[in-house]
């Protein structure tokens, strides 16, 4: 059990440490082309903006998957103070122990663990003679993990014997009935570390301590130790926190610009801000933001690919993004036509044979003024 605690803790600082040090990438523009720059940025190590992960398995901050380490290092101690018959520090680290997984029962395998402090604990107990306090920790290890027995290889035949009469006590008397609800969208309730359902859940269980759990995809996990009771009892409500990793990556999906969403990284992860072009071309500008600024942009195109240089303007970026979206070389204006077979000079002509025209008829048009006078000689005759 222990090999496969140090397993998960290893696997998971190490993907910490990976996502501290691989860039983010957010890349913006239509759909096809973003998904062709964001392959292309994956290719080089680097980690989309919506898988951005900060906490280890299930959600969980990787300092609390360490505390359980703590546990087995006490439990390891406790062994060997009982060893050496000093069940009083034994008894004081395994309490020390029971309290640690208690306060971390929202990490996964906290119930196991928890059965193994109650299991020493009720040996160390028994060997120092008290009863009372060995036969309560048996009691919780029936309840919290049943397949934990306590071998003949770990005490004394009658103490093996006591804690299998109080298992068969616990796993044969009276239960109680718990129902958990959640607020969170997907969320899942665990009783001593086995799926119970969706939420809302309803489970019966041995009246006794358990440990229940509940997690959701992007929100935080929540656990705790409790004393089943006889009976049905009231439903339990739990609201989940949203996860560091949730917080940042909608923090990267709002903003606006690299520099806001160089402001949601962690501590000494870098930004690639790229946005891919909106014309025919396959072209794309980069922009890399850290704890220092943000540099760029870089103008990319097809599989080519540089590292910006020089701090970001908004004369630079808004050149390099008309650049960036580019329509490819027009065709070349048409040979121009000879005059003739164009409309200026014709109309032209036309208005300035409408205008002569005109200015002849007003030329010809007699004077309003004039006047003719009629003689008639008296010699002429008129006939008929």
């Amino acid at each position: 059990m222990g090999g496969r605690l140090a397993l998960l803790l290893l696997t998971a600082m190490a993907s910490g440490a990976s996502a501290q040090t691989a860039p983010v990438v957010r890349v913006e523009g239509p759909a096809e082309a973003a998904a062709r720059w964001r392959a292309r940025a994956e290719a080089r190590g680097a980690t989309p903006a919506e898988e951005l992960a900060l906490e280890g398995p299930g959600g969980i901050a990787r300092g609390r998957l360490a505390a359980l380490r703590a546990v087995e290092e006490r439990v390891a101690e406790a062994r060997r103070a009982a060893g050496q018959l000093a069940e009083g520090e034994a008894l004081t680290l395994l309490t020390e122990a029971r309290r640690e997984a208690e306060a971390h029962a929202d990490v996964p395998g906290a119930a196991r663990w928890l059965a193994e402090v109650e299991a020493v604990l009720g040996v160390v107990a028994a060997q120092a003679g008290l009863r009372a306090l060995s036969d309560e920790a048996f009691r919780r290890v029936a309840t919290l993990d049943p397949s934990r027995v306590i071998r003949a290889a770990e005490a004394a035949p009658a103490i093996v014997e006591r804690a299998s009469a109080l298992a068969t006590r616990v796993a044969t008397g009276p239960v109680g009935a718990q129902r958990v609800e959640c607020d969170a969208p997907g969320a899942r309730v665990f009783l001593d570390g086995r799926l119970v359902g969706p939420a809302p859940a309803s489970f019966e269980a041995p009246v006794g301590r358990h440990l229940v759990r509940v997690e959701a995809p992007g929100r935080r996990p929540w656990g705790a130790a409790f004393d089943l009771l006889e009976g049905a009892r009231a439903p339990m409500e739990v609201r989940l926190a949203p996860t560091e990793g949730a917080r940042r990556r909608g923090a990267l999906a709002r903003a606006a610009g690299p520099r806001e969403a160089a402001r949601a990284l962690a501590p000494g992860q870098t930004l690639w801000w790229l946005e891919a072009g909106r014309g025919p071309r396959d072209r794309a500008l980069l922009v890399r933001c850290d704890a220092e600024g943000c540099a760029g942009p870089a103008r990319l195109e097809g599989e080519g690919w540089g590292e910006p240089e020089g701090r970001v303007e908004a004369g630079a970026l808004a050149a390099a993004r008309r650049w960036r979206d580019a329509l490819p070389n027009e065709r070349p204006p048409p040979p121009p036509r000879p005059w003739y077979r164009r409309w200026e000079p014709w109309t032209a002509a036309a208005v300035a044979l409408a205008a002569g025209a005109l200015g002849l008829g007003l030329g010809l048009r007699p004077d309003p003024g004039q006047r003719f006078v009629l003689e008639v000689d008296s010699g002429d005759t008129l006939q008929e």
